[in-house]
């Protein structure tokens, strides 16, 4: 990411650990756990950035930034229900060492510590600014998650999984972005193009983190995707391939599931339909403010480094 913030960013850590202190002990017990897992604060990373562009007070964009990863840490512990995930960022998931309950109470314990925070906030205004805008994202989190779990396995085609993968993935892109231009109070035009360049950047993420599922599993285990039959792109594209007769054998034999995935040229599709978006997004860079441009740019060149690691994988 650009911009020097690391004062600023040493200060979200230093809230977002505050936050993860409650007297309670069994919930103490879950956030650490939970909390120890620390991931890239991307989202605080945008937050800050894009409000020092915009010229916004230093303490808005702090406090916004805190209470995006405290609403994207809560989605990952409600997530990991959802879909059965054990593991998150390489540690045991909160749900499956301490059970649903506890997942479920800490989630929502952040989702309301997110809102509590926006309270700091000096600007009047702008606590009601985003208060309206967490409510609605929250909303569409549930949306996109409902509309995930409700998806029957090979049941997609690929305009159904763009659109799913985007509800699913493109909110919490958004959020600490579209913070900070609302506060700003940019011009109509700039929150749609932002909104439909996140939309583009949430779905090429997906589509890493679908091959990421697949490709970077464990030799000898069944990728979680194909084990509990989720929404996956690799799957989407090779149903779309394949016929009726190939697939019910596949569904049936999740070992061969997997091994026809990886020795497939699949994923040299999906690479080549990831940068596509971001060329995509680089061609309407013009449509952003042009102090928000290098910001965009950074998120898509993360995408790609991630992307890069499959170009040779065999």
């Amino acid at each position: 990411m650009i911009s020097n913030e690391s004062d600023s960013l040493e200060s979200v850590k230093k809230q977002l650990a505050k936050s993860f202190e409650v007297n309670e002990k069994n919930l103490s017990l879950w956030l650490n756990w939970h909390g120890g897992s620390e991931g890239k604060l991307i989202r605080s990373h945008l937050a800050l950035s894009t409000g020092e562009a915009l010229g916004l007070s230093k303490h808005t964009a702090i406090i916004w930034a805190v209470v995006c990863e405290l609403i994207h840490s809560a989605s990952l512990l409600h997530d990991d229900i959802c879909d059965s995930d054990e593991i998150r960022r390489g540690k045991v998931s909160v749900w499956k060492n301490f059970g649903i309950p506890a997942a479920i109470c800490t989630g929502d314990y952040l989702i309301a510590e997110s809102f509590k925070k926006i309270t700091e906030i000096e600007q009047g205004w702008h606590q009601n600014i985003l208060l309206g805008l967490l409510s609605g994202t929250v909303k569409e989190i549930v949306f996109g998650q409902s509309g995930d779990v409700n998806t029957s396995f090979l049941s997609l085609g690929w305009e159904e999984y763009k659109s799913l993968a985007t509800a699913k993935t493109s909110p919490l892109i958004c959020l600490p972005m579209m913070g900070m231009f609302k506060c700003a109070e940019l011009d109509e035009p700039y929150y749609i193009n932002l909104r439909k360049m996140t939309d583009e950047l949430g779905l090429a993420y997906q589509i890493v983190n679908d091959l990421e599922n697949i490709l970077l599993n464990q030799a000898n285990e069944i990728p979680s995707d194909i084990e509990f039959e989720r929404m996956n792109a690799l799957v989407v594209l090779v149903k779309e391939k394949s016929s009726e007769k190939e697939i019910n054998f596949l569904k049936k034999n999740k070992a061969e599931f997997k091994q026809f995935l990886i020795s497939s040229n699949i994923k040299d599709d999906l690479i080549d339909r990831i940068q596509l978006i971001l060329e995509n997004i680089k061609n309407s860079l013009h449509l952003m403010p042009v102090v928000i441009r290098p910001i965009i740019s950074s998120l898509c060149e993360e995408i790609n480094k991630k992307a890069s690691q499959f170009t040779h994988a065999k």
